[in-house]
């Protein structure tokens, strides 16, 4: 699996080797996975740009991957992490997708990070033999199977690590209930642990709180006191862009569904940040 170069596993292993390194990087699960293009701000900004986002991981589980980065980086310049309203602070319970990253327990970043979820699990895969191959699942066996076959010396990432959307459009639904969105105080401490890092490396940060559409927003109880709690983040080389209810938000046409943008909500959605960026 450490030899593995595509994919997501593709895309922890460059960063666990040290072999990735841009000026600009997107973090973040899915909404930053297939809601920020880096080919448009490579375009416009004439720099180096890679998405990182991860499907189903919020920083909760893969801040020592950033901290990673962020130790090694001699390029980066920018840092944007993207994070969803309804659950971009989450504090996880459980793991998401563990086969992603077993073979990187032992590393002192994972490690830290991943025993505040599940410290015996992290204990069971470190100190019991073995213990590990007990828990890859199916899911892993394509990473197996393309690994052995093509044994590749180049890591092979599409678009920039950037995943587009498709053209579907969402359809609205009132019937949406009420509920109120986590604010996990251990994620927001690994978030503002990343940031104090980059600003220290003088990496200017941006904390995007990604579209929603309005009518899932409207149903978040809490929406408010979720940015003013980001709001405190804000330094002098870290902007927070609360984008959760901007124009992108009222139109149907962008959205994949309340939280996803579609490939032309995406592109809209990164000229937007970009404005931001060369401001």
């Amino acid at each position: 699996m450490k030899k593995c170069k595509i994919e997501t596993v593709g895309k922890i292993n460059a960063i666990m080797s040290h072999e990735f390194d841009f000026d600009l990087t997107i973090w973040g699960a899915s909404t930053a996975y297939v809601n920020i293009n880096p080919h448009i701000i490579m375009d416009s900004l004439n720099i180096t740009s890679f998405n990182m986002g991860i499907d189903g991981t919020n920083i909760d589980q893969y801040a020592g991957l950033l901290y990673e980065f962020l130790d090694y980086t001699s390029k980066s310049k920018y840092l944007i992490i993207a994070l969803d309203i309804h659950g971009g602070l989450v504090n996880r319970t459980q793991f998401h997708d563990l086969h992603n990253w077993l073979h990187h327990i032992g590393n002192k970043h994972i490690d830290n990070c991943f025993l505040d979820i599940q410290e015996r699990t992290v204990k069971k895969i470190k100190y019991i033999p073995f213990y590990s191959l007990t828990c890859y699942d199916k899911h892993a066996l394509p990473y197996f199977r393309k690994t052995l076959v093509n044994s590749n010396r180049e890591f092979q990432i599409t678009n920039y690590g950037y995943k587009p959307n498709g053209n579907k459009s969402i359809k609205p639904n009132k019937n949406i209930p009420p509920f109120k969105t986590e604010i996990g105080i251990r994620s927001f401490e690994k978030l503002k642990t990343a940031i104090t890092i980059a600003n220290s490396k003088d990496i200017k940060c941006f904390v995007i709180i990604t579209p929603c559409f309005k009518e899932g927003l409207e149903k978040i109880e809490n929406r408010f006191e979720f940015v003013q709690k980001l709001n405190e983040l804000k330094t002098e080389k870290t902007e927070i862009l609360d984008l959760s209810d901007c124009y992108i938000s009222k139109e149907p046409n962008f959205f994949r569904d309340n939280t996803h943008l579609n490939t032309k909500g995406a592109d809209e959605l990164t000229r937007l940040i970009l404005s931001y960026i060369k401001n």
